[in-house]
């Protein structure tokens, strides 16, 4: 199912694979678990995480990389020959990596992280990943931790405040915490949940609002994003603040999420909101009326996998003492 919007503006990312051929595995079991790994800042911890990540007996092991190629790359790919490095042939945003990787990956379950973080599964890992597997959610969120042992406030609870959504951090309290989106992008996801969701949009620049608007079309369509702390992250670098401007991706969001309206033939995006958006957009008239109508067209498509609308949604969250 393509759920992807606005396709007209979508051009297909290049990306040639090095290494790590798909038949080759380094342990049989167990055989659902892929590890995508997104890199950022230096190369200093990638050789002790790739040997870590050994340990944990994946079926796969996909890299990000690019548009620059990494001076290290044939090192690493003799020394790890199970790791498949993804050379990208230009920049691209983090959730079209993870796009990427999804449809490159084999795997039922996807093990997303950044390459300055280290990563624990419980003691019986194939009992774990077997109930994700079969009756987990879109995405499995993890206890993250920072290298001095503190817990991270990683849940993310919405605010709605008239049309501007933003997050509020919250510590994970316990097993089963809602979050709306998955910190930092890091999470256990079921790619076929994932992959039926549409995955992150690639029109949208914006690192902030497009987690916002994947995380928020999880729950609009009746999936979720849940804390399991048996899944563990040590974040050992700065995390950097994120840029929350409401810019042409917040638009676009906005469009896509907090107009629609549920009636009871399904889903839509109201004519209504069309002045407001278009005396907010940067795109002009034309083509602000053009995007309009993309979306609009996309809402239709998708009207009745939307279980509720924004606005409910946030109202109901529960929200932690």
């Amino acid at each position: 199912m393509n759920t992807t919007p606005i396709t007209s503006r979508r051009s297909r990312v290049s990306y040639t694979a090095v290494g790590g051929a798909r038949s080759h595995r380094l342990h049989r079991e167990p055989d659902r678990l892929c590890i995508l790994l997104l890199n950022r800042g230096g190369r200093f911890f990638r050789t002790r995480l790739f040997q870590e990540i050994q340990e944990l007996k994946p079926s796969e092991v996909l890299c990000c990389e690019g548009p620059r190629v990494p001076h290290d790359i044939e090192d690493l790919s003799r020394r790890f020959p199970a790791v498949r490095f993804l050379i990208l042939q230009e920049e691209v945003s983090v959730g079209e990596k993870i796009n990427i990787g999804m449809e490159e990956s084999d795997s039922p379950l996807v093990l997303v992280l950044w390459s300055d973080m280290r990563v624990s599964l419980p003691g019986d890992a194939a009992k774990f990943l077997d109930g994700i597997d079969r009756k987990g959610p879109l995405c499995t969120v993890p206890l993250l931790k920072n290298d001095r042992g503190l817990i991270l406030p990683s849940i993310q609870i919405p605010v709605l405040i008239k049309d501007l959504l933003k997050l509020a951090p919250f510590a994970p309290l316990e097993k089963g915490m809602r979050s709306l989106v998955p910190f930092e992008f890091c999470g256990l996801y079921r790619r076929d949940k994932f992959l039926s969701s549409g995955g992150f949009d690639p029109v949208m620049t914006s690192p902030y609002w497009q987690k916002i608007d994947f995380g928020l079309r999880t729950w609009l369509w009746g999936e979720s994003i849940i804390l399991n702390p048996d899944l563990q992250m040590v974040v050992q670098a700065e995390i950097s603040a994120e840029d929350t401007t409401a810019d042409e991706s917040y638009r676009l969001f906005y469009l896509k999420n907090i107009a629609v309206r549920l009636k009871e033939n399904g889903a839509v995006l109201p004519y209504t909101k069309l002045p407001h958006y278009m005396a907010r957009s940067d795109l002009g008239p034309v083509y602000s009326g053009k995007e309009f109508r993309e979306v609009r067209k996309w809402v239709e498509q998708n009207r009745h996998r939307f279980i509720t609308d924004a606005r409910t949604l946030v109202k109901n969250w529960d929200i932690p003492d």
